[in-house]
């Protein structure tokens, strides 16, 4: 919860069902995860350790912003 401390109201984002899902996003995302996955178990390339990872699949570009944990308490 620390990008989004509080969820958006209720009916405000709609759900996959409601909007539909692009079949090829789902493989592009999976496979974006395995590699951060295998990073972190290999020690190989810099994991996106407190960056965030941004995908417009429409115009298939790619970004990264750095944030900082919340702190508890």
């Amino acid at each position: 919860r620390d990008l989004f401390p509080e969820p958006p109201p209720a009916g405000v984002v709609p759900s996959c069902a409601e909007a539909g899902i692009l079949g090829a996003l789902t493989g592009v995302i999976g496979t974006l995860q395995a590699m951060e996955a295998i990073k972190v178990i290999t020690g190989a390339g810099e994991p996106l350790v407190g960056r965030l990872l941004l995908y417009d699949a429409l115009a298939a570009r790619f970004e990264t912003i750095r944030y900082r944990a919340r702190r508890s308490g």
